[in-house]
């Protein structure tokens, strides 16, 4: 007989977060002042950022589980949260006919659905809170519909991605509930370690991947990316390419440890075909681009393909680096889009890269900035973008896929045109597009300096944050492994 623990301590950062999205959709009609939900989110977020280090560990019936690893990964993406409140309302500023309410109480509800599927113990529980991160995300996309028709289509474009999604996700949910009759991440991983039911499962697998595939915008489900981020206000499509694909990734490794281990190896022969693919195209088709946030939408396809190679080998270090390079992508992320909102706030031209010949002459502060974020992108020493390649090529070569490694590095050659480009534009072309030189925002100034900071510093070294996340994956594989 099995017990149920209903422990809500384990769900009090969860509530705290979708209690805060109610209460600013409720009050939102009272208050007449428009700042009052950013400063309303920052202390709810500061608070949380404190608060996640004194839950205790413990789960809410089997479906919820709070640990170590699932902790550590939501403090890092209440890290990357705070700033993308930060970039928020500096961009918000720029667009006072929207409602601020509803934009950041829809963010707190797609948060509390991605804290979900970090502490998912199971598949319906993890499908759930895909879902609940998701939803606001529709909305939020079409946020912008009163200055900008094409959000609705963006926003419509990633609801029939995230459709699919779901239904792919319902085939892999029946076929692993008809081959074993559960639906727990460790019943299943007992069944496999068992010899028992490997094609059955293998296919399930393949449904799994494609559905999360979708959510990664890995090939051929990358389609939504470009048009839902052109879309997007400028923070969402930060928070789209950053904050939700690194807990997207996290998921999926967390479910390859726990639920798939025994077949990691198999798993990792039908990721490669795919991750070279979604560098390829991603890296290409970034070429023609000269929109600025369509470029960065295909150059985020290419980097998830990279983060992906670091699941191929199976290795338990291998999914560290991956977990890296998304952190690395997360605040690259944040400081490239931060450069565009306050380019946006000079001249809405500038995002198309045509326009942004000679800024460094009026704009030098920016242009750098740009140009290390860019290089991060490239993948150029001594960025951080540089570094998480590397431990993604170094585990490639270690693992005997040498191959592999020589493709995407082949590949990441033609991929650092389009940054090369950027900068040429900014550098030596003259310029002719009238603008004004803004003044900086506080709070778009602190991110930009935070973020560019981290990206330099992990260029340099690396060790400490790498260190982290490599031994909180090993203590949590460490903690499963005693406790099955």
């Amino acid at each position: 007989m099995v017990t149920l623990s209903l422990n809500f301590g384990s769900l009090a950062l969860e509530l705290f977060f979708l209690l805060s999205g109610i209460f600013i959709f409720m009050i939102d009609r009272f208050i007449k002042s428009k700042s009052y939900a950013f400063w309303l989110s920052f202390w709810v977020i500061l608070g949380s950022m404190v608060f996640i280090l004194f839950i205790p560990f413990g789960d809410f019936t089997r479906a919820f589980r709070i640990d170590f690893f699932s902790s550590s990964i939501k403090f890092l993406l209440l890290i990357g949260f705070f700033f993308v409140l930060l970039l928020s309302d500096t961009h918000l500023n720029n667009f006072p006919g929207l409602n601020f309410g509803e934009f950041y109480g829809l963010l707190f509800f797609s948060l509390f659905g991605i804290f979900v599927v970090l502490s998912s113990q199971d598949f319906l529980t993890l499908f759930i809170g895909l879902e609940l991160m998701s939803i606001p995300l529709y909305f939020l996309i079409a946020t912008q519909y009163v200055y900008r028709k094409e959000s609705l289509e963006g926003a419509l474009k990633y609801f029939i991605a995230g459709a699919l999604s779901g239904g792919l996700y319902i085939l892999f949910l029946g076929i692993v509930y008809y081959a074993t009759g559960t639906i727990y991440f460790e019943e299943v991983s007992k069944r496999l370690a068992q010899g028992l039911l490997k094609k059955e499962l293998l296919l399930g697998a393949v449904f799994f991947i494609s559905a999360l595939s979708i959510k990664l915008s890995l090939v051929p489900f990358h389609m939504w990316a470009p048009d839902a981020y052109e879309a997007s206000p400028l923070p969402i499509t930060a928070f789209l390419s950053g904050l939700i694909k690194f807990a997207v990734m996290a998921v999926l490794i967390k479910v390859l440890i726990l639920a798939y281990s025994p077949l990691k190896i198999e798993i990792g022969k039908i990721l490669i075909p795919i991750s070279l693919l979604t560098i390829l195209i991603g890296s290409l088709l970034a070429i023609r681009q000269d929109n600025l946030v369509r470029l960065l939408a295909y150059s985020s396809i290419a980097h998830v393909g990279y983060a992906v190679l670091g699941l191929v080998s199976g290795d338990f270090a291998g999914y560290g680096f991956s977990l890296f390079y998304m952190f690395v992508y997360l605040f690259t992320t944040i400081g490239s889009f931060g450069i565009m909102i306050y380019l946006v706030r000079a001249n809405r031209g500038f995002l198309e890269i045509p326009n942004l010949a000679g800024i460094c002459q009026n704009l030098p502060f920016i242009s750098l900035l740009l140009l290390i974020f860019l290089f991060s992108l490239a993948g150029v020493p001594p960025t951080a973008g540089f570094m998480a390649k590397f431990y993604i090529f170094l585990m490639l070569v270690k693992s005997q896929y040498i191959g592999v490694a020589i493709l995407a590095l082949l590949v990441s050659v033609i991929g650092a045109y389009p940054y090369i480009r950027v900068i040429k534009v900014i550098y030596m072309d003259k310029g002719h597009l009238g603008y004004y030189k803004p003044t900086y925002p506080i709070f778009l100034a602190f991110s930009l300096i935070v973020a560019t900071f981290i990206v330099i510093l992990l260029g340099i070294y690396p060790r400490p944050m790498l260190d982290f996340i490599q031994r909180t994956l090993f203590l949590y594989i460490s903690l499963q492994f005693l406790q099955l």
